[in-house]
């Protein structure tokens, strides 16, 4: 797939001046969890592959979520940035489910990462994800058309290409917290930093 400049300029300029408007739900970009009009907002960015971002999901998320996304004191985003190409395709499976699914299946393929990463130079990851794709409800048909659009990731990668360039981020998980770039942290210092931002 060949990189399309003007295409990437496009994109850009959206994201930068475009505010997204809605709480668990879609627009055509991305979804979120938490306050649409919360005075905090939290970007993740993470790779499907990434062993750190897998243990961020089990360790720290839980409470983040319980203490700052169910309240309605953050606005929640998470964002692909896709190490490797088994992190791609990982990341178009969750892009394939239901919208209002997106973060079940992310989870679900974070935290089943031995199950579905292939140490071998070929494809058997596909079949796995395929697997746990199927197990969570989706058709092997809706599967297979997900992983050969390329439109689908041409926009993963336009994600991380302006993750890159606007935030300069090199490794994950990285969090954005009201535009402010930090490498992965415990709850107890990404606390601090919400506290003083929320009062």
């Amino acid at each position: 797939m060949k990189y399309n400049i003007g295409k990437f300029l496009i994109i850009l300029t959206l994201f930068v001046f475009y505010k997204y408007e809605i709480i668990n739900a879609k627009t055509d970009e991305e979804v979120f969890l938490g306050n649409k009009n919360a005075s905090v907002t939290v970007i993740e960015y993470a790779s499907m592959t990434c062993v750190h971002c897998a243990n961020f999901h089990k360790e720290v998320y839980p409470k983040i979520k319980k203490n700052y996304i169910d309240t309605n004191k953050i606005k929640f985003i998470f964002r692909d940035f896709p190490l490797d190409k088994q992190a791609l395709f990982g990341s178009v499976l969750a892009k394939c489910a239901p919208k209002e699914k997106y973060f079940d299946f992310v989870k679900l393929i974070l935290t089943t990462q031995k199950k579905w990463i292939s140490n071998t130079n070929d494809e058997t990851y596909k079949n796995n994800l395929k697997n746990i794709g199927k197990l969570a409800g989706l058709k092997e048909s809706k599967i297979n058309a997900c992983f050969i659009d390329e439109k689908l990731v041409d926009k993963i990668l336009e994600t991380r290409s302006i993750a890159e360039k606007k935030y300069n981020i090199t490794s994950t998980p990285s969090l954005i917290i009201n535009g402010k770039k930090y490498s992965a942290m415990d709850y107890e210092n990404f606390e601090k930093i919400i506290i003083k931002l929320i009062n």
